[in-house]
């Protein structure tokens, strides 16, 4: 028994290293990657819990809300997806610099998903490019920028994980200014998350991109809803606005209330963890709140009306003497889903 097990090791051993990355689990890797990473994210959930739990040593990181979508480019590969970053929310200022093509393909050699990512020429003329198929086939990558260092994905337990070059870093000379930098980057990705870790140094080691401590950026998938509010006034006379879309990854609704004095209260939706400080209550809600405060940071007593449910439950809502909100996830193919999406890419 002991002999047989001995030849077993020794056969596992003298294995090919394909065993592992083989073309066939590279090519589950690729349909997972295409099926996870395609949608909306936004990092509000983590800055949340940073200002209600604590922030890491750097401090809070930023709000974006990113987009990654594919698109039809067989002139470029033949799988391309479209990302772009956006400041803040889904409606705040695009980051110079961060309209970027994923050309995506198997590396056999090296055993992964390989991606070059590309920043696309002239920028300003394809904002929201995902939104424009008619410009799809203009798209290409700015020759001044990138193509320097692979993007490797691998599959990493239930997750996948992407590496820059073969062990997450890569050196390269900049296009633009001669200078050496070294770029080190790791990418965490499941269905519902994506963790970005990206640093970049200069020769001395001086940071030039990045945090100092070495934290990931947290963005977390978002879903869209069609959302109805009713406001009622002293006077009997009411207020409904429906339908109206929101995503529930800190969207903020602004109604002008329509009272002798008008003002402006605003509708927030945002599904994170609980900032929960004993830990029993760490759980996922959707919450829902009206209130008169301003966006992101209103007091309870400003708080209007709210209401919370699971994520799962696809539909969020509250009621009070004189004001009512709910959100039931958006039917994609709802024309007017589809019009307000596109009145949004226009805006």
């Amino acid at each position: 028994m002991r002999v047989f097990a001995v030849t077993v090791a020794l056969a596992l051993l003298a294995s090919p290293a394909s065993a592992t990355n083989s073309k066939p689990e590279l090519m589950k890797v690729l349909e997972d990657f295409m099926a996870w990473m395609p949608g909306e994210y936004s990092s509000v959930p983590q800055v949340f819990l940073e200002r209600n739990l604590g922030a890491p040593p750097d401090g809070e990181h930023d709000l974006f809300y990113r987009v990654f979508a594919p698109i039809e480019a067989p002139h470029l590969a033949e799988h391309v997806i479209y990302t772009q970053i956006r400041l803040d929310a889904d409606d705040g200022p695009v980051f110079p610099g961060q309209q970027v093509l994923f050309l995506i393909s198997i590396d056999e050699e090296l055993g992964a998903v390989s991606i070059s990512g590309r920043r696309i020429k002239d920028p300003h003329l394809y904002v929201d490019a995902h939104l424009r198929p008619e410009v799809w086939p203009e798209l290409q990558p700015d020759p001044n920028f990138g193509g320097n260092c692979s993007f490797n994905w691998r599959r990493h337990g239930k997750q996948l994980r992407g590496l820059l070059g073969e062990f997450g870093e890569c050196t390269m000379i900049s296009k633009n200014t001669g200078q050496q930098m070294t770029w080190d980057a790791e990418w965490i990705l499941n269905p519902d998350e994506l963790w970005i870790y990206d640093n970049g140094y200069l020769e001395d080691g001086s940071l030039i991109s990045g945090r100092l401590d070495r934290t990931h950026l947290r963005m977390y998938k978002a879903r869209r809803y069609e959302c109805f509010a009713a406001l009622r006034y002293e006077d009997g006379s009411n207020q409904v606005i429906n339908p109206f879309f929101m995503h529930d990854r800190g969207d903020v609704f602004t109604i002008t209330t329509e009272e002798p004095e008008p003002r402006d209260i605003h509708l927030e939706f945002l599904t994170s963890l609980w900032p929960s400080s004993s830990g029993r209550n760490f759980v996922d809600l959707a919450r829902l709140t009206l209130h008169s405060g301003e966006p992101g940071a209103y007091e309870q007593e400003d708080v209007i009306g709210n209401g919370w449910a699971t994520p799962e439950s696809g539909r969020v809502g509250f009621g009070t003497e004189w004001a009512s909100a709910r959100c039931k996830l958006a039917d994609p193919d709802d024309p007017r889903f589809i019009e307000a999406m596109r009145y949004k890419a226009a805006d």
